[in-house]
């Protein structure tokens, strides 16, 4: 093998792969924000009383549960601006994409979260004379968080390692820029090394701050 190890390609483009980590957190962090305020409203709605809308919430989950991110990210992408006439920039619709995708599992998640309340508990606050709002945020949300925190730390970790996929769009995040450095300085081993390392800290940062506010919570309790 006359493959030659260059640790210094990393130390010269060391600015040009933080700010592709930059870049993949910030589009982790709005895909997740977009995930929770879209699961937020599916759960609700996947859970009512009324069909309409538990029809409307079930399909939404089903469709992003049981398709490819990828072909997700590719369709909203062109499919979209087909569609409607609206063109976006890769690194928007990729956002919207993989929020999208990710309200599908979180939508379980806080769904799957507020039904391990005891409808009793529940009864017995509203006959203790609590309104609903008040029984959602004193009874229900407080139970239902702890038993939430590890498949939405989960999910978490799983958008962001699936945020590598805009690359494919262009988007400049930490594997695309890692893919130019390596066609431009033929050095994949070094690349790919370093960007499995960087999301693997990032990963691993996450989990323990996830384990960290588990125990904070149960300590409140």
């Amino acid at each position: 093998m006359n493959y030659e190890f260059s640790p210094e390609t990393l130390w010269q483009n060391k600015l040009f792969l933080l700010e592709g980590t930059r870049t993949t957190l910030l589009i982790t962090a709005g895909a997740l924000g977009i995930g929770l305020l879209i699961g937020g409203i599916a759960a609700l709605g996947k859970t009512s009383k009324h069909r309409i809308f538990s029809v409307a919430a079930g399909s939404y989950i089903e469709i992003f549960r049981n398709t490819p991110e990828l072909v997700q990210l590719i369709w909203i992408y062109y499919c979209v601006s087909i569609l409607v006439g609206l063109n976006m920039e890769a690194s928007i619709s990729c956002l919207i994409a993989l929020g999208l995708n990710s309200g599908g599992y979180m939508a379980e998640v806080l769904r799957a979260g507020i039904q391990t309340v005891h409808s009793g508990e529940i009864e017995a606050a509203r006959g203790l004379g609590l309104s609903k709002y008040q029984v959602t945020i004193r009874i229900t949300l407080p139970q239902a968080i702890r038993t939430m925190i590890p498949p939405l730390v989960n999910q978490s970790i799983i958008v962001l390692k699936n945020s590598s996929l805009v690359s494919v769009l262009g988007v400049m995040d930490l594997t695309f820029r890692a893919q130019v450095v390596s066609t431009n300085t033929f050095k994949p081993i070094e690349m790919y090394t370093a960007i499995a390392l960087i999301y693997f800290v990032l990963c691993t940062i996450l989990s323990y701050l996830a384990r960290l506010g588990e125990r904070r919570l149960v300590a409140y309790r």
